[in-house]
């Protein structure tokens, strides 16, 4: 049976008190990190400022530049809306992260396929892609990774697709069983981020997985101004603790975990996966911390990573200084809204035409949030495939939380066949009709 942070807390507990820090810590020696942020569009500001703030974070914490690799789609620092062109921040009036970052895979590069050929070192498959560079890693090696961006049930956006738990599952089981690593550790920030691993991921891998929400609930976008949302709560909060902490001085996974857990307020970090790790350290802790950096909660605006859309177009709205860009903006704000509307009486009516011959399921479908298994992922990708083809484009990430009904179908052991033939005339009509560039 699976662990989840709600069955293990008092574990987690005695094991704290008992322990003595490890001095075998993950990225001790032979280290990488793979930071990936997995979306584009100035609405998605927070990602790219996430991904560029860890990147010094890993630079502070002793790992080389030439051991970090950096997947981003870099349209904001030279947006047309960003209003400080060629800097980027984490929080309000903070330092400019965006420099020296240095980016290997940009635009379409950042994708599925590519980041999961970079994770198991396969060079021959990135030539001619971005810097081409890959982990190189080896049986000795220990990997971070850290991933901002939008999540749905079983999956993690990107750009253009999706990735789905099936194929992570698959990709971190080849590299345990080809020896890639030593140790692996994943920071997930993203909506229903915990559903990529609850029942999914292996308990005995060498894999430990700290997510910024439970597999049924939303991540929250942090430090939200007049402008923009700059960051995400969870990926804040964890960086901002290291910033708070000389270098070397990560304490225990399970020690940071229990230092989060009560900052991170507006969702719920779980961990999952192999809890042995739980007691080592990020880098060596050979240092006294300083005090830590000052909690980032206070007068702070948070805002459902979902409703982030709906609160930039506000914005804009409330900023524009003259008829045509409030005009502009109003046009937009409604666009949105009514695209979402759209959206929302598409999968009622897709749930209604899946469930017409179990009327009593409809409520199932519609408001359970069941665990996933590996087992269901054909199933479901073959709906997602169809309804991205057919009905709504991929970057409407509002969508993503539609997307447990389309799970909960296969789940429950509908028949998908009928659904997968009425899709593109079901969805035709609201295609059509939309004319948000993003919802």
């Amino acid at each position: 049976m699976w662990k989840t942070v709600t069955l293990v807390l008092g574990l987690v507990g005695a094991v704290l008190g008992a322990v003595v820090k490890s001095s075998d810590t993950p990225l001790e020696k032979n280290s990488w990190a793979l930071l990936i942020a997995g979306s584009n569009g100035i609405e998605n500001y927070r990602h790219q400022a996430d991904i560029c703030h860890s990147y010094h974070v890993m630079i502070a914490e002793g790992i080389p530049a030439n051991r970090i690799i950096v997947m981003m789609y870099d349209d904001i620092a030279y947006n047309k809306e960003n209003p400080t062109p060629g800097v980027i921040i984490n929080k309000p009036n903070g330092t400019n992260v965006y420099a020296g970052v240095k980016i290997d895979y940009k635009g379409d590069d950042v994708s599925p396929v590519n980041f999961m050929n970079v994770l198991k070192g396969n060079k021959s498959s990135m030539k001619g892609i971005g810097s081409g560079r890959v982990i190189e890693s080896d049986a000795t090696s220990n990997v971070f990774v850290y991933f901002a961006d939008h999540g749905g049930t079983g999956l993690l956006a990107f750009p253009n697709e999706i990735l789905g738990a099936d194929e992570l599952e698959r990709t971190l089981r080849e590299m345990n069983e080809a020896k890639r690593y030593n140790k692996l550790i994943m920071y997930i920030e993203a909506c229903e981020s915990g559903s990529m691993f609850e029942n999914i991921l292996a308990e005995s891998t060498n894999v430990f997985v700290m997510t910024a929400a439970a597999r049924d609930e939303s991540s929250y976008a942090w430090y939200c101004t007049v402008e923009n949302c700059l960051g995400d709560e969870f990926s804040i909060q964890w960086m901002e603790r290291l910033d708070g902490e000389d270098k070397g001085s990560i304490d225990q996974f399970f020690h940071q975990y229990q230092e989060l857990r009560p900052k991170v307020t507006k969702s719920h970090i779980q961990i999952y996966g192999d809890f042995s790790l739980g007691t080592d350290a990020m880098t060596p802790n050979n240092k006294s911390p300083r005090s830590s950096a000052k909690s980032s909660s206070g007068d702070n605006v948070a805002i459902n990573s979902r409703d982030v859309p709906l609160y930039y177009y506000k914005q804009k709205l409330a900023r524009a200084n003259d008829m045509d860009s409030q005009m502009k903006a109003q046009q937009d704000l409604d666009a949105l809204v009514e695209g979402r509307k759209s959206a929302d009486q598409l999968m009622e009516k897709l749930v209604a035409l899946a469930t017409i011959d179990f009327p009593e399921k409809i409520s199932a479908v519609s408001e359970e949030r069941m665990p996933l298994s590996l087992d269901m992922f054909p199933c479901y990708k073959d709906l997602l495939h169809s309804f991205r083809s057919h009905c709504f484009e991929h970057k409407h990430a509002y969508l993503l939380q539609h997307y447990y009904k389309l799970a909960n179908i296969c789940i429950l052991g509908l028949d998908t066949s009928k659904l997968l033939r009425e899709i593109p005339s079901l969805c035709a009509p609201y295609k059509a009709e939309l004319k948000s560039t993003v919802l």
